[in-house]
């Protein structure tokens, strides 16, 4: 059992944020590469020598400064997206709503579905293209929380209405029905209290 669950909650999906968000990341780290690729070619001896006459002893003090550079960008923006992005968890729960981000440094959101009024989806022309979307959670203090890029959206939503619902439906508990607040009389103790009864109302 998952340490992080209470007492009777099960968890119903669990998936990362759609893969769509590192478009961008990997793009940008490729063509750092390419860059850095031909700046090296720009760095070897003889095209080096033929656009930097005279400066000879910087060619490799410039290569170690390139080559450091492409990797801390590299390090600093698609590697750590891409980092994050395997290490963020969304946990549909039966009764939360759960966004679970980092390894070593762990940090998790939690979204009640007893506190949620309402649940609604929001798409961007590209979200809609690979059926990702944003999922709001209207809450019912009045605020709104967010679950960003969520795959398959109109499939999560589902999920999470169905959970919510139970939980709704649940809160209505059926009225107490008869014997719950005091015991079942038996039917001869029931004759006997009632001659009793009778016999208080003579004596009166």
């Amino acid at each position: 059992m998952r340490s992080w669950l209470v007492e009777g909650e099960q968890v119903s999906v669990k998936c990362r944020p759609h893969p769509r968000i590192l478009v961008w990341p990997i793009t940008m780290g490729l063509l750092l590469i390419v860059a850095a690729s031909a700046a090296l070619a720009k760095l070897q001896s003889a095209q080096f020598a033929s656009w930097a006459p005279g400066a000879a002893q910087l060619r490799e003090p410039g290569i170690v400064l390139l080559l450091t550079a492409v990797l801390l960008i590299e390090i600093a923006y698609p590697v750590r997206r891409v980092i994050r992005w395997a290490n963020t968890r969304y946990v549909l729960t039966n009764q939360r709503m759960v966004i679970r981000r980092g390894n070593l440094r762990r940090s998790q959101d939690d979204f009640v579905l007893a506190r949620v009024q309402s649940v609604d989806t929001r798409q961007k022309l590209r979200q809609r293209m690979v059926g990702a979307g944003e999922l709001d959670f209207h809450m019912v203090t009045g605020g709104v929380r967010t679950v960003h890029d969520v795959p398959h959206i109109q499939e999560f939503k589902n999920y999470t209405h169905e959970a919510w619902m139970k939980l709704f439906r649940a809160s209505f508990q059926p009225a107490p029905g008869q014997g719950y607040y005091a015991e079942e009389v038996d039917p001869s103790e029931s004759q006997s209290i009632g001659k009793e009864q009778r016999k208080l109302g003579r004596e009166q």
